[in-house]
């Protein structure tokens, strides 16, 4: 019903960009009509012919009569032409008969007749009259009226070609929509394979930047689908193994009653391991929102210098020594607006991780640092580094390079932080440092330039 539903508006649409394109056409050629007849008056050639032909025949016929007479007109009269004579008239009158002379024949003005009053050398008025109006049918030309005013070649030309163009250019407007809506069709459908640009680019105009806003819709949900889904499937493929290891200490526990504290230990262990892992996921998936929730200003300075203490707590195990680098920043302001809680919890990430590659006697090396618009932290260490087309990845989500106490993590920690950082309108980077060990920036914007 959908599908019929969006065929029956598309047919309606298409009507009426045609019909709405040609009514237009057509109104605007009577309206050049119009305003073309009412400002350009123009002599037809029988009006001027019959204007000139008239004022010959009534000025000798005035002249005549005036200086011979009757009888003079009557002989001039004869040698006329049947239907000329058809057309003049004269009749006696001793009063003067107001109407149209010679004098009202103007271009463009064609009366109905020309009356002319004349005296005869005896005495006698006459009134001479001239049917203009027949005059004027002998010459006219039978014109028909047609329909809108045009003749039939000009009304099939006008209108075929007026309904061809309006039918072009409503196809033209109708048909990216048609694809565009096949398209939007195959999304719902889960098909995020398809795009728009490559047929829809060669329009250059606003439709295909349509087209090319939906590629990118498209291709980012394509992206976000299959992290989704590589996401499900990294999390099922971690939680079996602790749900495994809990199964087997459950059945030992029962197999062997004498063993039950150490089974219990076993459980507890694979439990916090769980406990961890969710809390990781539930961070992860709460730094998706590009809007941190409990925004707020704090000094990212004390929170490096914080994040630092205990990181220097937990490496007396190790024998790692991990330095700070701040000293020469005291005087300088390095607020920042977000979530403290979560930029705390993305420089810990990155410091554990430090200390986690690196071995007795090393140096986890943490400075901090302005840049035009950005705060930065770098964290550096001694490890044995990340091969270079590996970088890249070490913020995916269960990515794990091979480390000596590397089975303490499930690869949640760095991509935590680059989502912390995005999330704070940040940047973070990875590279190796020379001659060994990896070095990874934190660069988060100063407050001033967000608000």
């Amino acid at each position: 019903m959908a599908i019929e539903s969006g065929r029956r508006l598309r047919g309606r649409l298409f009507w009426k960009i045609l019909l709405g394109y040609w009514l237009t056409f057509i109104i605007m050629t009577q309206v050049l009509w119009a305003v073309f007849t009412f400002y350009y008056h123009h002599e037809p050639p029988e009006s001027s012919i019959a204007r000139r032909f008239v004022k010959l025949q009534i000025t000798s016929a005035v002249s005549t009569l005036h200086t011979g007479g009757l009888p003079a007109l009557n002989a001039m009269i004869a040698d006329w032409p049947t239907d000329d004579r058809r057309l003049f008239s004269v009749e006696p009158s001793m009063i003067p008969v107001k109407g149209q002379t010679l004098d009202d024949l103007e271009p463009g003005q064609i009366p109905h007749e020309i009356v002319e009053f004349v005296q005869a050398p005896n005495g006698q008025g006459y009134r001479l009259r001239y049917n203009v109006e027949g005059l004027m049918d002998e010459y006219r030309p039978k014109r028909e009226r047609h329909v809108f005013n045009m003749p039939p070649p000009f009304l099939w030309i006008g209108g075929i070609g007026g309904l061809l163009f309006s039918a072009m250019l409503a196809w033209n407007l109708t048909r990216p929509m048609l694809q565009m809506r096949k398209a939007f069709g195959r999304v719902s459908d889960g098909d995020l394979s398809v795009r728009l640009f490559a047929t829809m680019g060669r329009r250059h105009d606003e439709l295909s930047e349509v087209a090319r806003d939906f590629d990118s819709m498209a291709e980012r949900l394509q992206v976000l689908v299959k992290a989704r889904e590589e996401l499900l499937h990294d999390v099922s493929h971690e939680l079996r193994s602790p749900l495994a290891r809990l199964q087997l200490a459950i059945g030992l526990a029962r197999q062997n009653p004498l063993n039950v504290e150490t089974s219990l230990q076993r459980i507890e262990h694979e439990a916090g391991r769980l406990d961890k892992m969710i809390g990781e996921l539930l961070a992860l998936s709460r730094t998706e929102h590009s809007n941190m929730p409990d925004e707020e200003y704090f000094d990212l300075h004390g929170l490096v210098e914080a994040v630092v203490n205990d990181a220097r707590y937990e490496a007396q195990l190790p024998g790692v020594d991990i330095v700070l680098n701040s000293h020469d920043l005291a005087d300088q302001d390095f607020t920042v607006k977000g979530n403290a809680e979560l930029m705390r919890r993305a420089i810990d990430n990155v410091v554990r991780n430090a200390l986690r590659f690196s071995a007795r006697g090393d140096a986890v090396s943490v400075s901090l640092s302005t840049e035009e618009d950005y705060l930065c932290v770098e964290v550096a260490d001694r490890g044995p580094g990340v091969e270079e087309d590996k970088l890249s990845s070490i913020f995916d989500p269960f990515v794990r390079v091979m480390s000596p106490l590397s089975g303490k993590g499930y690869g949640l920690g760095l991509a935590i932080t680059k989502k912390v950082m995005v999330a704070h309108h940040g940047k973070i980077e990875a590279r190796n440092g020379s001659p060994r060990g990896l070095i990874i920036d934190l660069k988060v914007p100063h407050w001033k330039h967000l608000v």
